[in-house]
């Protein structure tokens, strides 16, 4: 008989719990066969079922004790945003607890956060998130929560002032002074932390220009000095119809006497580089302030918020616009 042809109907489209598949007749020495494959301390599968994410997922909550909840990295991903690591997943729970599994890791927390019967609040996997990523990658975590209608900045603030004693909490409020809802994706947010933190003046955000008679809605728009920037993924160069509607937006653009630069996937590697182009631009239109700065609060992007608010405190304060020359 073949081993799928021996797993009962229960066990056969999920993790389980070893629990269930003693219920179910299933014997330790049966699970050691080649029909099944242990993935994680008491929790097997059948040997040949695919773990997609969702899978994983089942199988840390029947891991994991029944009072966990999913938080940070982990709990993005569940809400549709892939950013961060996928391993290990992560759970909280408000006890000591101790449980060693590399696949799965148990935060604890003497109090546990806001929580439903899945995971904890946008807030407070906001956070966690402000605990371990980048600046860059905490804001356009913020961002899209923000953005998806998830994540109250008032709820946050409140939290991280009801809690200031939880982990994450103080550079929660510190990097929230850097989040835009109006961001659409995660490259936006990481670019428009490159204009701020080399001093650039701050822009509208995806706000409707009306440009020689129609509507377009760039990315960054310096309204003072007639400079559109957008940033353009791997479609736009790949897919035709979508590079032709770039060159018509460019011809109105120009036709309108706007500066206009577009930042690509590949543009973006190297944030210099941008900066300096969309710096071009608004010398063009007028702009008198001072050049891009790169040092210490550039250099911060990269580092965790903690590092970043020790290292450059101010970086969530925009430059003042300089008067138009």
């Amino acid at each position: 008989m073949p081993p799928r042809a021996q797993i009962p109907a229960p066990l056969a489209q999920e993790p389980f719990h070893v629990r269930e598949a003693l219920a179910l007749g299933v014997s330790h020495r049966r699970l050691a066969g080649k029909a099944y494959r242990r993935l994680l301390p008491s929790i097997w599968a059948p040997a040949d079922l695919e773990m997609t994410e969702e899978r994983w997922w089942v199988a840390a909550r029947k891991y994991a004790p029944a009072d966990a909840r999913f938080t940070g990295a982990t709990r993005l991903q569940q809400l549709g945003l892939d950013l961060g690591p996928h391993r290990p997943l992560q759970m909280v729970v408000g006890r000591d607890l101790h449980r060693d599994c590399p696949e799965v890791f148990l935060h604890r927390s003497d109090v546990m956060p806001a929580h439903d019967d899945v995971a904890v609040s946008p807030e407070a996997v906001f956070v966690e998130v402000c605990r371990w990523f980048t600046v860059l990658d905490a804001v356009a975590a913020g961002d899209w929560l923000i953005k998806q209608g998830l994540l109250s900045p008032e709820v946050l603030a409140r939290l991280c002032h009801d809690e200031p004693w939880r982990d994450g909490a103080e550079q929660a409020r510190w990097v929230a002074r850097l989040l835009d809802g109006r961001s659409r994706s995660v490259p936006e947010s990481h670019v428009r932390l490159y204009f701020q933190a080399a001093g650039l003046p701050r822009p509208e955000v995806n706000v409707p220009v009306d440009v020689a008679g129609t509507l377009l809605t760039p990315d960054w728009w310096w309204r003072l000095f007639r400079v559109a920037s957008e940033y353009e993924g791997s479609q736009h160069q790949t897919h035709r119809g979508q590079y032709v509607a770039d060159i018509d937006r460019y011809q109105l653009y120009r036709s309108a006497d706007i500066e206009y630069r577009q930042i690509t996937r590949e543009l973006k590697a190297t944030p210099r580089t941008v900066v300096r182009r969309v710096h071009e631009a608004l010398v063009a239109g007028g702009y008198s302030g001072p050049s891009p700065r790169f040092g210490v609060a550039f250099q911060a992007l990269n580092r965790t918020p903690r590092e970043a608010m020790a290292a450059a405190p101010d970086l969530a304060v925009w430059t003042p616009v300089a008067p138009r020359r």
